[in-house]
């Protein structure tokens, strides 16, 4: 067991006033190692303040989150960005690259930061950028690249670290069909390769390309669906109806 999210609550309260907000209610599950999960649910419904927790951007009122053996809440915040560096990936659906850089310097940046040797820093890049199909873009600046290679950028930069997990926050938003149909691809290859995968989307198509669905509704778990067998198309159409009911609209 990679991950395990244990009755994790978070509750917000104004400070002139005694109004309560309850963002996650006793959210409960678990995650293997190799999986890739897709996180769906309204806006509002809790989706993105648990991947916050996940990301360690936020802590939560209780309950805990275990990654590796090690609750991950509990860690001081000197050592926040240190465990990020060494854990997580991070896909955003802006890109989050600096124009400033050219690809290859925004792809070292994590392991700048974490203070790597260059030789081992060029190792790594020849993998991932072969992988992600992206040795053309290395010299080229952010701006020169459409949204598509952006992203894919953006991925390889979430890579060249060997994250634990891979957090996705809605990836796909600011990409056409094919660019996102590509990016998925990618995704469902790099979850084959054995890397866990986490992804906020409000799309069942994004979603069915997972291997497992959980809906969240008002704060907490109201279904999961796993994949089998099914193709993505026949997955999209239970993840589909899935969210009617979840909106009540069944």
């Amino acid at each position: 067991m990679l991950l395990e999210i244990n009755h994790l609550e978070k509750v917000y309260r104004t400070r002139f006033s005694k109004e309560v907000t309850n963002a996650l209610q006793d959210v409960d599950f678990k995650v293997d190692k190799g999986e890739f999960i897709a996180i769906m649910g309204e806006s509002g419904s809790g989706k993105t303040t648990l991947l916050n927790i996940l990301a360690t951007l936020d802590k939560p009122s209780n309950g805990s989150v275990i990654l590796d053996g090690k609750d991950i809440t509990k860690i001081k915040e000197k050592d926040l960005a240190s465990f990020r560096l060494k854990n997580l990936g991070f896909v955003f659906q802006d890109f989050n690259l600096l124009d400033t850089l050219n690809v290859r310097d925004n792809i070292f940046l994590p392991l700048v930061l974490d203070r790597k040797k260059y030789q081992e820093m060029e190792s790594r890049l020849t993998s991932v950028a072969k992988k992600l199909r992206i040795e053309n873009l290395l010299n080229k600046r952010p701006f020169e690249l459409s949204g598509g290679q952006k992203q894919r950028v953006a991925i390889a930069r979430s890579l060249i670290t060997h994250p634990q997990i891979l957090l996705a926050d809605e990836p796909t938003a600011a990409l056409d069909y094919r660019n996102s149909e590509d990016l998925l691809n990618l995704f469902e290859d790099i979850n084959l390769d054995g890397q866990t995968i986490l992804m906020v989307t409000h799309s069942a198509n994004a979603a069915s390309h997972a291997n497992r669905v959980l809906f969240i509704k008002d704060g907490r778990i109201f279904h999961q669906l796993y994949r089998g067998n099914k193709s993505n198309g026949e997955f999209s159409k239970d993840i589909s109806l899935s969210m009617s009911a979840l909106l009540g609209g069944e």
